[in-house]
C-alpha cells in the first residue's frame, strides 16, 4: 500500500471539476474579525457567488480529465464535447486553414462560439478571416481547466457569445517543477505525435510566478496511406464506362481536357494515351459522368491528384507562457501574463489544376480546331507544397484591489498579436506559361519548367488592443441579503490585414485562390449586472451591456436569470438573453477572391433527367467578394434546467435550451445560386444583389459562378443538455461514472439562401446526439479512465429537390450508422519515480464511415477513424 500523500495525490487527479477546478476569490470581511466568505467566479457572471452551479449552465472540466480521456491538446479536447454538435475545423492538407483547429458549440458556427482566456476574449485568427479563435495556438500544459458555458451571454462579453462561451483558465500557482512526455503511433502510416512540456512554478504569501512551455507534433497523412481515399476507379454499375466523379475517388478530369464553346461534350487530349504512359498521375481517358453533362456524352483525360496530395496536414507547435502574481499590499494585487506559441504545418497537393477560358482555334495547345476552354494539370511545375507558420503573441497586464467593505475593482490591459504566412512552392505562373508560348520554348524543358514555377506567398496579421475597467460591490439590502452589482467598461481596438502575393492579387498565379482583405474598428462597451436575493434560495439576476462599432454602429443586449432553491438538494434555474454577433473585418472588406467550390448542379441534372438524388458534385470556378454593409447578426437563446444532488454521490443536471439567430451572415453560395435558379428566383435575388450570378455554356454546364456575403439566412436550436455522474467507493477501489449528452430536438436552417426553413437533425453531418461515457477506476496507486464517444446515426444524402413549382426542399435517404469509439488510459504513479501512463486512442480500431456506393465520408466528426487505433505511452515526473 502507497503511503498516504501518493494515495492521495492520485484521487486527486480523478476528481470531478467541482472541488479540484473551482476559482476561489475572497471577499472583504463585512465586519472585523468575521470569517471571510469563500466566493467563486464561473464563466456567464462577473458577479462572484458562493454557490458553483448558477442560472446559467456552465460545464468545468479539468485539464486532469481531458488527459484521462487521451486528449493531448485543447483543440482535441474541446472538439470531443457533446455540445461540438456537428464537429469543428481540424489541421487539412492543402488549404489556408490547414494549422487551424475551432469548436462551435452546438453546430452553430465557431464564430458564434466566443473562446476567452481567463475571462478575456482571445485575439481573432487572421486565417479564419478575423472570425474565430485558432484553438491550436493555446498551449495545454498551461491549462488548469475549461469552462464552457451554455448560454448566450452577449449581454455579458459582447459580439460572438451567441452559442455559448469556452473560458480557458490557465495555471496561475503552480509550484515546483513538472516534466512531462507522450509518443503516439497510430497502427496505420502517418499520424504519429510527439508531446512534451515543462512546468515550473515558485509561490510565496506575497504571489507566484509559473512558466510553461509545450511541444506537440503530429505527422501528416498521405490520401495514398488509405484504401479508401487513394486514387481508385471502377466500373461500379457494369454499363462499360467509367464515369468521372459518379465512379472514381481522388481523380480529376483537370488532366487534359477541352471543351468547344460551341457546345458538345468534353473531349480528351489526343495526347492522352501518351501521357498516362510517361507521366505518373496520369489514369486514362474516363467518361464525362453526370454532373460533366450526362454519362455517355463526352470524354475526359484524368489525373489522380490522391497519388500525392496529403489529406491531414503536419502540426508543430511551440508555446509558452509564464504569468506573475503579487500582492502589493493587503488590498492591491498585481497580475500579469505573457503567452507565446508558434505552429508550423505542411500540406501537399497534386500539381497546379487550372484552365484556359477561350482558347482560340489556333492556340498551339488547343487540339479541338475550335475556340475552347482547357482543363489542363501542369505537372511540369512538380506537386505544390504548402507551408503554414502562425505566430502569437499575448500579453495582459492588470491590478485588482478591494476597498470598503464590499466592493473589489479591476482594470487591466491586454494585447494579442497574431501572424499567419502561408508560402505555397511549385504553382503555375501564367506569365511564365505565356511567355513559354510566345516564345516556342517547351514546356517540358527545364527551362520552360522553370519559368512556369512560381512560389505564393500570403502575410496575414490580426491585432486587439483590449482596455477593460470593472467595479463590483454590494449596495441596497433585501431581506435575503445585499444586493451585489458589477458596473464596467471595455475599449477594443482591432484590425486585419491580409495581403496575398502580387501575382496572386491579380490572377496570375494558376491553382491557387484567394483575396486580400484589410479593415480596422474600434468598438466602446459599457455593461452592468444585478443579483437581487429575493429570498433566501431565490435569485433574480440581470445584465445589461451597450456595444458601439466604429464601422456598422450599436448594439445593446439584456439578459434576466432566475435560480431557485425549493431544498437544498435541488435547483431550478432559467435564462433569458439577447445576443449578436458582428460582421467580421473580412466579411466587410475582403477583395474578388478566387475558388473551385463543389457543387451540386440540380438544374443541369434536372435537364438530362438524372434525379436530384443520383446528382453528384462538380468544382465549379467561383468569384467570391465582400460586403461592406453587412449588419451584426442578431438572437435569442433561453434556458430551462432542474441539478438535482438528493442522492448520495450522485448528480443530475438536465437543461433545455432555444436558440434563434437571425439576420445571419452567410455567402450566397454557388450552391444556393443553384438552389435559387432551380426555384426560379435567380432574377429576384440578382434584384437585390446585383454582383451574384451564374455563367452556364451552351450545354447548360456552369462555367462560372459569383457569389458575395450577405445578411437574411436564419437557424434555430433547440434541444436538451444532459449531465449524470455517480461516484461508488469500495473496498477494492474508487469508481466515477459519468454521462454527459446533448440532444437536439430542432436543427432549423435555411435549405438555401432565401430559401425555406426546415429541421435538418440528423442530415448528413448534422447528428441527432452526441454522447459521451467516463469510467474512472482508481486503486492503491493505479488509475484507469475509460471513454465512450458517441454520436448519433444520420441520413446518408441530403438532396433538394423541387416538385410541381413548389419551393425546393430537403429530401434525405440511406443512412449513415451510429459512430461508437473507445479511449483506454491507464496511469501508474510510484513512489518517487514518476507516473508512467500507457493507453490507446480509438482501442478497438473503429473506421470510418462510408456511404453505401463505397465511398468514403469525409466528414470532421469520424475523424477518429482516419487516424484508427493509435497506441500512446508518456512519463510524467514532478519535484
Amino acid at each position: 500500500m502507497l503511503n498516504t500523500k501518493v494515495t492521495k495525490a492520485v484521487r486527486l487527479a480523478l476528481a470531478f471539476g467541482a472541488a479540484s477546478t473551482a476559482v476561489i476569490a475572497q471577499s472583504a470581511s463585512a465586519q472585523d474579525g468575521a470569517e471571510k466568505v469563500e466566493r467563486i467566479e464561473i464563466t456567464g457572471s462577473r458577479i462572484k457567488r458562493v454557490d458553483m452551479e448558477g442560472a446559467s449552465p456552465v460545464e468545468v472540466i479539468s485539464t486532469a480529465e481531458f488527459e484521462g480521456q487521451g486528449r493531448v491538446s485543447v483543440a482535441e479536447a474541446l472538439q470531443s464535447v457533446t455540445s461540438n454538435s456537428f464537429g469543428s475545423v481540424i489541421p487539412s492538407s492543402g488549404n489556408s486553414g490547414q494549422s487551424q483547429s475551432t469548436v462551435s458549440l452546438l453546430g452553430a458556427g465557431a464564430g458564434r462560439t466566443l473562446v476567452l482566456i481567463d475571462g478575456k476574449r482571445m485575439g481573432s485568427s487572421p486565417s479564419l478571416n478575423g472570425g474565430g479563435a485558432n484553438l491550436s495556438s493555446i498551449p495545454m500544459a498551461a491549462v488548469e481547466r475549461i469552462e464552457i458555458l451554455k448560454d448566450g451571454a452577449s449581454a455579458i462579453y459582447g459580439s460572438d457569445a451567441i452559442a455559448g462561451v469556452i473560458n480557458v483558465i490557465l495555471k496561475k500557482d503552480f509550484e515546483g517543477v513538472s516534466f512531462d512526455i507522450q509518443v503516439g503511433r497510430p497502427e496505420a502510416e502517418g499520424a504519429d505525435t510527439k508531446q512534451m512540456s515543462m512546468a515550473f512554478g515558485v509561490s510565496s504569501d506575497k504571489g507566484n510566478i509559473t512558466f510553461v512551455y509545450d511541444h506537440q507534433q503530429r505527422n501528416p497523412i498521405f490520401s495514398r496511406d488509405r484504401s479508401y481515399t487513394a486514387a481508385s476507379m471502377e466500373d461500379r454499375n457494369g454499363d462499360g464506362l467509367i464515369s468521372i466523379y459518379d465512379e472514381t475517388v481522388g481523380i480529376s478530369y483537370f488532366g487534359e481536357t477541352f471543351k468547344k464553346k460551341s457546345g458538345g461534350g468534353y473531349i480528351a487530349s489526343p495526347k492522352c494515351d501518351e501521357l498516362t504512359k510517361t507521366v505518373p498521375g496520369f489514369v486514362g481517358v474516363l467518361d464525362q459522368g453526370t454532373n460533366l453533362g450526362g454519362v455517355g456524352g463526352g470524354e475526359v483525360c484524368a489525373y489522380a491528384h490522391a497519388d500525392v496530395s496529403a489529406n491531414m496536414a503536419s502540426t508543430k507547435r511551440d508555446s509558452a507562457m509564464a504569468s506573475v502574481n503579487y500582492e502589493l499590499t493587503d488590498e492591491l494585487e498585481l497580475y500579469a501574463r505573457a503567452m507565446f506559441s508558434r505552429n508550423d504545418s505542411f500540406g501537399r497537393y497534386a500539381p497546379p489544376a487550372d484552365y484556359f477560358e477561350d482558347m482560340a482555334a489556333d492556340h498551339p495547345l488547343n487540339p479541338t480546331g475550335e475556340v475552347a476552354n482547357g482543363y489542363f494539370r501542369w505537372y511540369q511545375t512538380g506537386n505544390r507544397d504548402g507551408e503554414v507558420t502562425d505566430y502569437q503573441q499575448d500579453y495582459t497586464l492588470g491590478l485588482k484591489g478591494m476597498f470598503g467593505d464590499t466592493a473589489e475593482w479591476e482594470v487591466s490591459y491586454h494585447k494579442a498579436k497574431l501572424d499567419y504566412r502561408t508560402a505555397g512552392r511549385y504553382y503555375l505562373s501564367v506569365a511564365g506559361l505565356s511567355h513559354n508560348i510566345l516564345n516556342k520554348i517547351s514546356l517540358e524543358s527545364e527551362q520552360g519548367k522553370a519559368n512556369m514555377r512560381a512560389t505564393t506567398y500570403t502575410e496575414s496579421q490580426s491585432e486587439l488592443d483590449h482596455v477593460f475597467a470593472g467595479l463590483g460591490f454590494e449596495l441596497g439590502e433585501l431581506e435575503a441579503g445585499a444586493i451585489s452589482h458589477y458596473v464596467g467598461a471595455e475599449y477594443f481596438d482591432m484590425t486585419l490585414d491580409q495581403r496575398y502575393d502580387a501575382q496572386n492579387e491579380a490572377g496570375l498565379i494558376g491553382g491557387d485562390a484567394g483575396g486580400s482583405g484589410a479593415g480596422e474598428r474600434d468598438v466602446t462597451a459599457v455593461f452592468y449586472e444585478v443579483a437581487f436575493p429575493i429570498l433566501d434560495n431565490l435569485t433574480l439576476s440581470a445584465a445589461y451591456r451597450y456595444d458601439d462599432y466604429s464601422d456598422f454602429g450599436g448594439e445593446g443586449n439584456p439578459s434576466v436569470k432566475l435560480d431557485y432553491r425549493p431544498i437544498d438538494d435541488l435547483l431550478l434555474r432559467a435564462s433569458y438573453s439577447e445576443g449578436f454577433r458582428a460582421p467580421s473585418l473580412k466579411e466587410l472588406n475582403a477583395k474578388d477572391s478566387k475558388g473551385s467550390p463543389s457543387v451540386t448542379d440540380y438544374v443541369s441534372c434536372a435537364a438530362q433527367g438524372t434525379p436530384a438524388i443520383k446528382c453528384s458534385t462538380v468544382a465549379v470556378s467561383e468569384v467570391r467578394k465582400g460586403n461592406d454593409q453587412l449588419g451584426p447578426e442578431e438572437s435569442t437563446y433561453m434556458n430551462l434546467g432542474v441539478v438535482y444532488s438528493g442522492f448520495e454521490d450522485v448528480s443530475i443536471k438536465v437543461d433545455y435550451f432555444e436558440l434563434e439567430i437571425d439576420n445571419v451572415i452567410s455567402i450566397i453560395t454557388a450552391q444556393d445560386l443553384v438552389h435559387i435558379e432551380n426555384a426560379g428566383k435567380l432574377d429576384e435575388v440578382q434584384a437585390r444583389y446585383s454582383y451574384v450570378g451564374i455563367e452556364r455554356d451552351a450545354d447548360g454546364v456552369i462555367s462560372k459562378a459569383y457569389t458575395q456575403y450577405a445578411n437574411g439566412a436564419s437557424m434555430s436550436r433547440k434541444g436538451f443538455d444532459i449531465d449524470l455522474s455517480y461516484k461508488l467507493e469500495t473496498s477494492f477501489g474508487d469508481f466515477k461514472f459519468r454521462n454527459v449528452t446533448t440532444l437536439l430536438t430542432e436543427v432549423g436552417e435555411d435549405v438555401y439562401f432565401t430559401g425555406p426553413r426546415e429541421d435538418e437533425k440528423g442530415a448528413p453531418e448534422t447528428p441527432e446526439w452526441r454522447s459521451q461515457f467516463t469510467v474512472n477506476y482508481a486503486v492503491d496507486n493505479y488509475t484507469v479512465n475509460w471513454t465512450t464517444d458517441i454520436i448519433a446515426d444520420t441520413y446518408e444524402t441530403q438532396s433538394v429537390v423541387k416538385v410541381d413549382g413548389k419551393e425546393p426542399f430537403n429530401v434525405y435517404d440511406g443512412s449513415l450508422p451510429t459512430y461508437v469509439t473507445h479511449n483506454l488510459n491507464m496511469k501508474y504513479y510510484s513512489d518517487g519515480y514518476g507516473t508512467f501512463t500507457l493507453g490507446a486512442r480509438n482501442l478497438f480500431d473503429k473506421g470510418v464511415v462510408f456511404n453505401s456506393q463505397g465511398f468514403y465520408e469525409d466528414y470532421a466528426i469520424y475523424n477518429t477513424g482516419h487516424i484508427g487505433r493509435e497506441i500512446f505511452a508518456g512519463y510524467n515526473i514532478s519535484f
